[in-house]
Parts: structure tokens; C-alpha cells; sequence
């Protein structure tokens, strides 16, 4: 007989899907910053991370999960509410916002993942510039 096998994500698999989303960008001259945020969050809270960008670079953040059958939704705002990212692409695992902040200051990068089951979904958001 043959017994099932339990496959559990981590957050470490979540990250690498963010460096794999990454991967593109690195290739046109993005550094990747070491730091990245990471966590579990119910299907379909939204969280909020501020970040202080610079006027004159250009940015990517990449959110990832390891998580099958997640959609992912990501825009970053500045200080008034208005979003500035130039464009955003997903895949099945990850996404990534493209920024060029129109001046220096803090900006929110609001991000949801919804998941079709009511369990947490683990994620990772990294980010680099250029």
C-alpha cells in the first residue's frame, strides 16, 4: 500500500519564486536588495509596506508565493493615494510593479493574495533598482 504524502510551502520557497520574477530585471541591470519582507496572511487581507524611493532610480518589487492557485495583486502609491508604477506582470507563482517615482519620498506598496481555500498563504515581496 501506498501511503499519501503532505507537501508543505515555505516562506523560502516563496522568496525564491520573488527572485525568479526578478530574473528579467537583473538581466537589464537591476540590483536586487538583500532585504525582503516575508510572512502568512489570510486570503484576501490586504497588506501595506512603506518604502522610501528615490526620485531619478527606477524600481521593481516582486511579490512571490509557493502557493498553488493564488492570484496576486500589487500597486504601489505615493503620499497622496495616486498609483505610480509603470506597468505590472503576473505569473503563476509571482508578480512584479515596475516604479519610477516622480519625486523622493515614502511610498506604499499595497498587496493582496487570495487564496480559493480559507488557509493562510505564505508569501515573499523583494524588490531592487536601477
Amino acid at each position: 500500500m501506498f501511503g499519501a504524502t503532505l507537501v508543505y510551502a515555505t516562506v523560502d520557497e516563496s522568496h525564491d519564486f520573488a527572485m525568479e520574477a526578478a530574473t528579467p530585471f537583473v538581466e537589464k541591470g537591476f540590483i536586487v536588495r538583500e532585504d525582503y519582507w516575508n510572512g502568512e496572511v489570510k486570503s484576501g487581507q490586504k497588506l501595506q509596506i512603506t518604502h522610501q524611493l528615490f526620485k531619478g532610480n527606477e524600481y521593481a518589487f516582486w511579490l512571490g508565493t509557493s502557493q498553488e492557485g493564488v492570484t496576486l495583486d500589487m500597486k504601489v502609491y505615493d503620499e497622496k493615494n495616486q498609483p505610480v508604477q509603470i506597468d505590472s506582470k503576473s505569473d503563476k507563482f509571482f508578480m512584479s510593479v515596475r516604479v519610477n517615482p516622480p519625486k523622493t519620498g515614502t511610498y506604499k506598496i499595497v498587496f493582496e493574495l487570495k487564496s480559493k481555500t480559507d488557509v493562510g498563504v505564505l508569501w515573499a515581496l523583494a524588490y531592487g533598482y536601477r
